[in-house]
């Protein structure tokens, strides 16, 4: 049904002026900051394609997420230094579509960014928006350790975001003991401080510790333990 541009009518006939764009919608959202196209057409009395026009013409940001289904406006959107904000269930990107807004963070990823790290950043599943971004060759993809990492397609930047994911990965690669497990290393040298470290994994998992040689060793490591139990050469038999 095509809308009319005759001036609104107030009861009596006369004509009434439509307020300004800008004050009309942020006026619209001033109640709730987020709503849909549906329910500004509502708050408006007008019809969808006149909500879209008007938008436009101010400037708006769609969710992300649930199909772009919800809209706001900058004026109250409380976009974070990332860029992102979460109204509810609906979530926002100063950078736009989820695609594009993946598209920015790997861009700016010191060492690129897995698709879980993107994931657990933007708060949903982003598979989809990756596949497309290589296809599009808008960011390159590389195994690196045991994930894909998702580089920005310019080499330069990329070359350096693999050398920071590499330095990453160097220092994560130790195991790193819970405290249940430091516990379970440290009273088994007490109850026999010449145990071997296989003797002691077998022990703890035995007790039902879940150990492993590479935690027995960060364990060692960290409390230096050798050198603790090693026999002093003053020692007298």
């Amino acid at each position: 049904m095509k809308e009319s541009c005759e001036p609104l009518q107030a009861r009596g006939g006369r004509p009434v002026a439509r307020p300004r764009i800008g004050a009309e919608i942020r006026t619209v959202f001033r109640g709730p900051k987020v709503l849909t196209l549906d329910e500004l057409g509502r708050r408006l009395a007008v019809s969808r394609r006149t909500v879209m026009r008007r938008l436009v013409e101010h400037g708006y940001f769609s969710s992300y997420n649930l199909r772009g289904r919800f809209l706001t406006i900058r004026e109250v959107a409380a976009f974070d230094s990332r860029g992102l904000w979460v109204w509810n269930a609906a979530r926002f990107s100063e950078h736009g579509t989820l695609k594009e807004t993946a598209r920015r963070f790997i861009e700016v990823a010191e060492r690129g960014l897995t698709h879980e790290e993107l994931a657990e950043t933007l708060g949903v599943r982003v598979q989809n928006a990756l596949l497309q971004l290589v296809e599009e060759k808008k960011v390159e993809r590389k195994k690196l350790g045991p994930s894909f990492v998702y580089l920005d397609v310019k080499r330069i930047v990329a070359r350096k975001q693999i050398r920071e994911r590499s330095v990453f990965l160097e220092e994560n690669r130790k195991a790193k003991p819970t405290s249940r497990q430091v516990i379970a290393v440290l009273l088994e040298l007490i109850h026999d401080p010449k145990a071997r470290r296989e003797d002691i994994v077998s022990r703890c998992e035995h007790a039902g510790v879940e150990m492993s040689a590479a935690i027995v060793e960060a364990v060692f490591e960290t409390y230096d333990l050798d050198k603790k139990r090693a026999p002093s050469r003053f020692s007298t038999s």
